[in-house]
């Protein structure tokens, strides 16, 4: 914007003509003008500053949706202080770092809008700036929410908590202050500290209810207290959560030989005795409220507990002997391949991994299994004619032709080949996988690069998509003003370079999986 079209702005702001600023801002390049000149002399009224606001309006046509941006940034200074949103918006960086947040969620303005010491932690504390660990959330969990929280409590402190740090988080994404890698990390973190905090917290009340979980013991001494773990699955045991991910859970507990100790009762001595097993199922159950159950404050994080033994129609909750002996038995391969993620993430991760371990024979075969290959190419062949039915195939970023789920069947299959003679090849992390996969000489490094880079901007297009409303959808959006915005979010100019780009990472994704799961008189 010249010298000469920012005074022009200034004067007609200031004298309030919002017909001429309505032609001026549609000149500039909002594609809604009236209402980009309405929220400038809104703007106006609240922060008496024009040439801000002027600076602002310039501002803002870098962001990915510019009409959005002022929108939303008219609907903020209704809930901060004037002087707080002033320090910021007058330090080109933080102004910056908001519009881009106001310009691209309505999920994370709506955050910012509901508390005002959400923004002021944010930016006049830059809490935007830093990163945290698991450890570290964990910590702030246990000063939010104290150890005797009722339920009510616990889960209003677990939502207020998830609603903070999805903001940080993906307001760092969308800035630009954090790689791919480190917004999946956190994002798992944020789940796993959570489900902690809830188990925590859960057991008290159940403990309370019913007393301590003791395993039977061979003395007359009392036996020691069984423990509880939760396995994630998929992209939470992988740490490569997006921001409307499930988690997919499995619960586990010691042993089924013992009881509670129930709570004293001054006429029968003591009652409330349940089994191990009850008990357990309860505790799973008040863990699934507590994360999953929508509430006034929403929920923390979906929960997903198909992947258990038995699926739907399993317990809700296993002992470690039950575990064992189902997937001995009865698993199938796709339980093998779903396994490759599996990890502690709350509870006794002790237990947790020494259920891995006992596991490891039925996920790591000793012996080549090509006939994994047939099973995953029969899996994908499903979802594309899934896809062909629903019209979805160019869409969706993750099912679709050289999509994220080829990249992650093409790692899996090659781990279930030779992971079982090749510890080093039992990595979680789809990067760090195929990092491993190039060591050890099972793919080339361009197959390497091609697949890291198209991982990369896959699932940085599939976090832009959700960050919006945080709804849980892989597709491309199909209105050509939301595609626009889209590649804005994503660093493009336009739409086309964006469509392009993605196009030769697809090409390249289907190349290298078609080498592996198709032979030529296959294709």
């Amino acid at each position: 914007m010249t010298f000469a079209e920012t005074q022009r702005w200034l004067e007609q702001l200031i004298a309030g003509d919002e017909a001429a600023l309505a032609a001026t801002a549609s000149e500039a390049g909002y594609a809604e003008p009236a209402k980009t000149a309405t929220n400038l002399a809104l703007l106006q009224e609240v922060l008496e500053a024009p040439k801000l606001v002027i600076t602002l309006a310039r501002q803002a046509l870098t962001t990915a949706d510019p009409d959005l941006a002022l929108n939303n940034l008219e609907r903020l200074s209704g809930t901060v202080k004037k002087e707080r949103l002033c320090k910021v918006l007058n330090d080109s960086t933080s102004a910056n770092q908001l519009l881009t947040i106001l310009g691209a969620s309505p999920f994370l303005t709506g955050i910012l809008c509901r508390r005002a010491s959400v923004f002021e932690n944010l930016f006049i504390q830059t809490l935007i700036n830093d990163t945290k660990t698991e450890e570290q959330m964990c910590t702030e969990l246990c000063w939010l929410i104290a150890d005797d929280a009722d339920t009510a409590t616990m889960k209003k402190g677990l939502r207020i908590f998830k609603r903070q740090e999805m903001l940080r988080i993906g307001g760092r994404d969308l800035c630009g202050l954090a790689e791919l890698e480190e917004v999946t990390a956190e994002l798992s973190s944020l789940a796993a500290s959570t489900l902690q905090r809830a188990f925590e917290v859960c057991s008290l009340q159940l403990q309370a209810e019913y007393g301590l979980p003791l395993l039977d013991s061979e003395s007359d001494e009392p036996g020691e207290e069984a423990e509880f773990t939760i396995l994630g699955m998929g992209k939470f045991g992988g740490y490569e959560l997006n921001f409307s991910s499930d988690v997919d859970l499995i619960y586990f507990y010691s042993s089924d030989r013992g009881q509670t100790t129930g709570i004293a009762d001054p006429i029968r001595g003591r009652r409330n005795r349940i089994s191990l097993h009850q008990y357990f199922v309860k505790l799973s159950e008040l863990i699934n409220k507590a994360i999953g159950q929508a509430t006034e404050d929403g929920f923390v994080f979906r929960v997903d507990l198909r992947l258990r033994p038995e699926g739907n129609s399993g317990e809700m909750a296993n002992s470690l002997a039950a575990g064992e002996i189902y997937y001995e038995s009865w698993g199938q391969s796709w339980e093998r391949s779903a396994m490759l993620k599996a990890r502690p993430v709350a509870g006794s991760k002790a237990l947790g991994e020494q259920l891995l371990q006992r596991l490891e024979p039925f996920i790591y075969r000793r012996h080549l299994d090509y006939a994994m290959i047939d099973d995953i190419k029969i899996m994908k062949q499903k979802i594309d004619r899934s896809l062909t039915r629903e019209k979805e195939g160019d869409l969706n970023l993750k099912l679709g032709h050289g999509g994220i789920r080829e990249i992650e069947f093409f790692i899996q299959a090659l781990q279930l080949i030779n992971a079982g003679k090749n510890p080093h090849l039992r990595e979680r992390n789809s990067l760090l996988a195929l990092q491993v996969l190039c060591d050890e000489a099972l793919i080339t490094t361009e197959e390497r690069d091609n697949l890291s880079a198209a991982y990369r901007f896959l699932r940085t297009a599939e976090h832009r998509i959700q960050v919006v409303q945080e709804q849980q959808t892989h597709n491309l959006p199909t209105r050509p003003e939301e595609l626009t915005a889209l590649a804005r979010r994503c660093g493009f100019v336009n739409s086309n370079e964006f469509m392009s780009v993605l196009q030769q990472h697809r090409e390249k994704v289907s190349a290298v999986f078609h080498d592996l799961f198709y032979t030529s008189e296959e294709e």
